[in-house]
C-alpha cells in the first residue's frame, strides 16, 4: 500500500469496538508522528479531542473555525461549581472581572469564568469550600455554541 501525504476518512471508527478503536488512534498518531496528515470527519466529539491537533466546524456548507483544540478550550469559559459547609451569598463574586454566577443551591455555586481564575479562587477559599471543580467546555458544547449562535458563520474564529 502506498504511503499517501494525505489521508482523508469519514468515520473512520464507525461501528468499531473499543479495541479496534485503539488500533485506530495508534495508527492515526503513527501516521501523524511521520508528518503525514490525517483529515477525517467524526461526530465522535470524545474521539476528536483525544486524538486532532486542529479541529475545524463545518456549518451550513462553510468553514466557520479552525482551531488547535487547546485554543478552542481556552477562548471558552470555565465552569466552576463550588460547594461550601454553610451557605454563601452569590454577590461575593459580584466584583470579580468576567465571572458570573449561573447558579447557587444552598451551599452550592455555579459559576462561568472567562477572566483569571485566580481571583475567583481566592475569594473561594476564604468562604470554607468542601468541594471544588472547575472545567472547560468539550467539543460537543463548543460544536453546539457555534450551531447556536447565529452569527457563527462571520465568526472572528473563522479563519
Amino acid at each position: 500500500m502506498s504511503r499517501p501525504e494525505l489521508l482523508v476518512l469519514d468515520e473512520p471508527t464507525s461501528g468499531l469496538d473499543p479495541l479496534m478503536r485503539s488500533e485506530f488512534a495508534r495508527l492515526a498518531r503513527e501516521v501523524t508522528a511521520e508528518g503525514r496528515t490525517v483529515f477525517w470527519s467524526s461526530h465522535e466529539l470524545d474521539e476528536v479531542q483525544r486524538l486532532a491537533d486542529r479541529v475545524a466546524i463545518i456549518k451550513q456548507g462553510r468553514l466557520i473555525a479552525t482551531e488547535t483544540v487547546e485554543h478552542l478550550r481556552a477562548s471558552t469559559p470555565q465552569t466552576v461549581r463550588a460547594r461550601f459547609a454553610r451557605p454563601v451569598d452569590p454577590a461575593i463574586f459580584a466584583g470579580i472581572d468576567g465571572v458570573s454566577v449561573t447558579s447557587c443551591d444552598h451551599d452550592s455555586l455555579q459559576l462561568q469564568v472567562t477572566g483569571p481564575i485566580g481571583p475567583v479562587l481566592r475569594v473561594i477559599a476564604d468562604h470554607d469550600p468542601v468541594d471544588l471543580t472547575a472545567q472547560h467546555a468539550d467539543l460537543d458544547e463548543l460544536f453546539m455554541a457555534y450551531y447556536r449562535d447565529p452569527a457563527a458563520p462571520e465568526s472572528s474564529h473563522a479563519h
